[in-house]
C-alpha cells in the first residue's frame, strides 16, 4: 500500500505530460498529390493519442463507463474507436422505445465526453427468428447539432 501511495502522484504527473500539450499535424502522401501537402501544427485538446502502445488501454479507460447507462438487454460492444450496441426485445413497440432511449443516452453520453455520434454512420439491424415484414424504424427525440 506504501508503495502504491509514493507512485500514484508519479504516475499521475507521467500521464499528464504524456496526454497535455500534444500537437498533431496532417500530410497527404506525394502519391495521391503532385507534391507532399502538410497542414499546420495544431494543439490536441482531447482524445486519445493515435499510433502509440498506451493508446488501446487509454481508449478502453475513456470508455469504460459508457455501458452504465444503458438499459438491461442492451450490450455495448468496442473495437478501436467504433461502438456498436445489441439490443434484445421480445415485441417491436419495445424494440422502438430502447433504440431511441439508447441513442439519446449515447448522444449525451458522447456529448459529455467530448466526442459525437456520427448519425450518418448509424445503422439500424433487425433480426428475428421467424418472418416479419421489414418494418422501418423512425429515429426519434435527438438532437440536432
Amino acid at each position: 500500500m506504501c508503495l502504491l501511495i509514493i507512485f500514484l502522484p508519479l504516475l499521475y504527473r507521467w500521464f499528464k505530460s504524456y496526454l497535455k500539450n500534444r500537437k498533431q499535424s496532417v500530410c497527404i502522401s506525394p502519391h495521391i498529390l503532385e507534391h507532399e501537402k502538410s497542414s499546420s501544427w495544431e494543439t490536441v485538446i482531447n482524445g486519445v493519442p493515435q499510433d502509440s502502445i498506451l493508446g488501446p488501454l487509454l481508449l478502453i479507460t475513456y470508455l469504460n463507463d459508457l455501458p452504465y447507462g444503458l438499459h438491461e438487454g442492451t450490450k455495448p460492444l468496442t473495437y478501436a474507436d467504433d461502438t456498436s450496441v445489441l439490443l434484445t426485445a421480445k415485441k417491436n413497440k419495445e424494440l422502438k422505445t430502447k433504440i431511441n432511449c439508447t441513442l439519446n443516452y449515447m448522444t449525451g453520453w458522447f456529448s459529455a465526453n467530448g466526442l459525437t455520434l456520427n448519425m450518418e454512420k448509424t445503422n439500424i439491424m433487425k433480426f428475428t427468428s421467424s418472418y416479419h415484414y421489414n418494418e422501418a424504424f423512425q429515429i426519434i427525440n435527438q438532437k440536432k447539432r
